[in-house]
């Protein structure tokens, strides 16, 4: 399945709650754009991911959110900026090993520059919890999963669904996001429940 099949359900639930969709930026933006932070910090954004802001300039529901192109300092801006939020997380003029791409309460997406492989990495210790083949693979496992609670019957767990998991199942395989649960917020406060159930396999 492509990710961006997720993008439009998270959309369809966006203005299903009166919000305006996520739009993306025309690509010249997005090339001059990914020129900038080449230029100021040698930095090349993943191509999987300049493809994305060409679809959705920034993304943020249920609590799951994926970095913006970096506004003018004169501009309000409603979702972080990639390059901004990196600054905050680390120096960039260090040949840093991620680029982060998004985060969670739970996880930061990222891209590895030695490994050229994305990751969801643990939020409080930068620990890898996940690796994944490509962009299309993370952004599967987060958006369907994550960010609008889907899970396919056959993953769906009945009464074990409560149960809490083991050190095991909390480790996930790779390619997989260990569950968060509950009920999460999006960067601009709104909140939908999620389904429950079990990690899933890889799309």
């Amino acid at each position: 399945m492509n990710y961006k099949t997720y993008v439009a359900l998270v959309n369809e639930e966006e203005q299903a709650a009166g919000f305006q969709p996520f739009a993306g930026r025309p690509p010249a933006r997005v090339a001059a754009y990914a020129r900038e932070v080449q230029e100021r910090f040698g930095i090349a954004i993943p191509p999987d991911y300049l493809d994305f802001l060409s679809l959705a300039d920034g993304l943020a529901h249920n609590g799951v959110v994926f970095y913006a192109i970096d506004q003018d300092e004169e501009e309000d801006q409603f979702l972080p900026g990639l390059l901004a939020e990196n600054l905050v997380l680390q120096d960039l003029r260090t040949q840093p090993d991620y680029l982060f791409l998004g985060h969670s309460d739970i996880f930061r997406y990222a891209y590895s520059f030695p490994e050229k492989k994305y990751f969801a990495l643990y939020a409080d210790s930068l620990a890898p919890a996940a690796k994944f083949s490509d962009f299309n693979e993370l952004m599967v496992n987060v958006l369907k999963h994550e960010a609008l609670g889907l899970f396919d019957d056959e993953e769906e767990t009945g009464d074990e669904e409560d149960e809490e998991l083991s050190d095991e199942e909390l480790e996930g395989e790779p390619g997989e996001i260990p569950e968060q649960g509950g009920e999460e917020r999006s960067a601009e406060g709104r909140s939908k429940p999620k389904k429950k159930g079990s990690p899933p396999d890889k799309p």
